[in-house]
């Protein structure tokens, strides 16, 4: 009988798990290092069954190009994969395909907020096309994206893929900060970090505003005050910082296990990226 119990238990703990991160992306969110060589290999391995685009038949004209990064909810941790609508295009490795979830260069396996904001961006006829550089690590804190962190190079590989094709960024799209709100990571600290990750941006000479998202609310905790404040005092358009979406206003009933978004969870982020973006 104890025998039994102990593997129903193990049953029921892997059903769990399954559920709030499907398709073993809860190894991603418990902190594991994504960016492994086995990662590397199923991305390469799904591109080639992606739909590749020539960079030649985009429009010349009104493109955007974001870099889209952060942590889980920058990548492809959504509760459903969804497939974007023509124009809507995601840029890996040098190379353009059709945008569909999961989006390549991100971690997780599930859906984005991405494929739904380009199909929203489309639709309000401000942009012809629109190209989203995915880079998200799930549970990264601020520390991995800093010249100094393992995430960085990443970064500044994607700027100098762009470069290399003629595809000059135009948006910077950041959203990060729950696992630092875990960690409690010192406001003065968080600001810090950002600013020496955006300077090492801007000596590659990108010039994009960058949009930095208020997020800090993950599981049973909800949102920080330190890393709320430090998100909310980067914000300087002088400098080409702009406040991005407070998705700590998304609350249980926007995510499917109390930190990732469900379908419903992820059209509403998508809407508040939308009136950022635009300024509707």
């Amino acid at each position: 009988m104890f025998k039994f119990a102990i593997f129903a238990a193990g049953v029921f703990a892997g059903v769990l798990l399954q559920k709030f991160y499907p398709m073993g992306n809860w190894l991603e969110a418990l902190g594991l290092r994504p960016r492994s060589s086995l990662q590397a290999v199923l991305q390469v391995a799904a591109a080639r069954n992606r739909v590749e685009v020539p960079i030649g038949n985009l429009p010349s004209q009104r493109r955007m190009v974001a870099i889209v990064f952060g942590q889980s909810n920058a990548a492809n941790f959504g509760e459903s994969p969804q497939k974007a609508a023509g124009g809507v295009y995601n840029f890996y490795q040098g190379k353009l395909y059709a945008a569909e979830d999961p989006l390549l260069g991100a971690g997780g396996t599930g859906g984005s907020v991405w494929t739904r904001l380009g199909d929203k961006l489309l639709k309000s006829h401000q942009f012809d096309a629109v190209i989203f550089v995915p880079l998200g690590v799930g549970g990264a804190e601020i520390a991995r994206w800093t010249p100094d962190g393992d995430l960085h190079g990443s970064l500044l590989e994607a700027i100098q893929h762009l470069k290399d094709r003629g595809l000059p960024v135009t948006h910077l799209m950041w959203h990060q900060g729950e696992t630092d709100a875990e960690l409690n990571t010192a406001k003065s600290a968080y600001k810090s970090m950002f600013l020496e990750m955006l300077t090492s941006v801007r000596n590659q000479g990108v010039t994009a505003p960058i949009y930095v998202a208020v997020a800090t609310r993950c599981q049973l905790r909800r949102e920080t005050v330190e890393i709320r404040a430090a998100q909310q005092e980067l914000v300087n358009p002088p400098r080409g910082i702009y406040s991005g979406p407070d998705t700590d206003t998304l609350g249980w009933g926007y995510r499917y296990d109390g930190c990732h978004f469900s379908d419903e969870g992820l059209e509403k982020f998508a809407e508040l990226w939308m009136a950022k973006l635009t300024g509707g």
